[in-house]
């Protein structure tokens, strides 16, 4: 009789464990950017530039990186939560397209086209524009508008 208690004794110890650590996953946050160093500092035009000239290069550099991005605001669309601020030079079709985090939402509507910010979000890749019509972006998300 003991062994079988054992076993059932193990067994739920290992459902209790397992219910615990999905517990913790579901209820865990990302981390806000706010307060996190930012690993490069660029300027808009200059990391489109960086895509464009050599892409492999460029997202071995900043894949999965912090960055702090400066740049003119070239448009600003409404979304679910605060947004996207899209940057770049307002005479080029490439851009850097910011997806704001949602506590962003009260800064994002006093944003105004052509005002000069920075910006810090999570790299997460470059849309090339193959055809050239459409222009190329580089994707940042979870971004903050920096202060």
């Amino acid at each position: 009789m003991s062994k079988k208690r054992t076993i059932v004794g193990g067994i739920v110890v290992v459902i209790l464990m397992a219910a615990i650590y999905g517990w913790y996953q579901y209820n865990r946050t990302v981390q806000g950017l706010a307060d996190v160093r930012a690993d490069y500092s660029v300027e808009a035009s200059a990391l489109i530039q960086e895509f464009i000239s050599n892409e492999a290069a460029a997202q071995k550099k900043y894949l999965n990186k912090i960055l702090s991005v400066k740049g003119t605001i070239k448009g600003i669309e409404a979304g679910e939560n605060a947004g996207t601020v899209v940057l770049g030079d307002t005479t080029d079709m490439n851009s850097v397209r910011c997806v704001l985090d949602s506590t962003a939402n009260a800064i994002t509507k006093s944003l105004q086209r052509g005002a000069v910010i920075t910006v810090k979000g999570a790299i997460t890749g470059f849309n090339k524009d193959e055809t050239g019509l459409l222009g190329s972006d580089v994707q940042l998300n979870r971004c903050v508008i920096a202060r």
